[in-house]
């Protein structure tokens, strides 16, 4: 994403807010990891930056030992998970920064003996079609993918009639409550 290149995105801040915000207030977690993506992926470099800002609004500290690094596969965050928790770091909630990694977590989570959500929150991101079908069905932030898509498509052709864009568009996200994060399915 260039600075003057135009772009549809996602509201990484607002989202990363809104889940930090619910964990803290409805379900008194205090030791959120961060479950990021690949370095360099701009999503994830947002929301690592968004996850401080939000933590810093709820008053909580920023530890650095509650980022985590996976690379959005279900595999990545059961691996990221499980060396958390071998490394002896107390959490109570992850956000997974997507749904599939949340798979992983999820799994690692039950591994471990431990209980989702009575033990650990967890959220993910996309509200990918099989999230709301996972056992518990998984708390996520829905990214308005199909309106970024018509959004992209009508701005290409109006770039391609001659006509100037604002560099970029972020779209806002919606948190999808469901059991995974505590809360009943909504």
């Amino acid at each position: 994403r260039g600075a003057d290149i135009p772009c549809v995105s996602f509201d990484n801040v607002g989202g990363m807010y809104q889940i930090v915000e619910h964990l803290v207030t409805v379900h008194g977690r205090r030791r959120i990891v961060y479950l990021r993506g690949p370095v360099g992926n701009q999503d994830s470099e947002e929301r690592e930056i968004a996850y401080r800002q939000a933590l810093a609004q709820v008053g909580l500290p920023y530890d650095p030992a509650l980022v985590a690094r996976g690379d959005y596969s279900d595999e990545g965050g059961q691996a990221a998970i499980e060396q958390l928790m071998a490394a002896g770091v107390a959490f109570d909630a992850v956000f997974a920064g997507d749904d599939e990694a949340a798979t992983g977590v999820l799994a690692a989570l039950r591994h471990a003996g431990r209980r989702i959500p009575e033990d650990v929150s967890v959220v993910g991101f996309d509200d990918l079609t099989f999230a709301a079908h996972l056992n518990p069905p998984l708390t996520t932030a829905r990214a308005p993918i199909e309106r970024a898509g018509n959004l992209a498509g009508r701005m290409l052709l109006a770039i391609l009639h001659g006509e100037e864009m604002p560099p970029s568009h972020p779209l806002p996200v919606e948190l999808v409550i469901r059991r995974s994060c505590g809360c009943p399915e909504q």
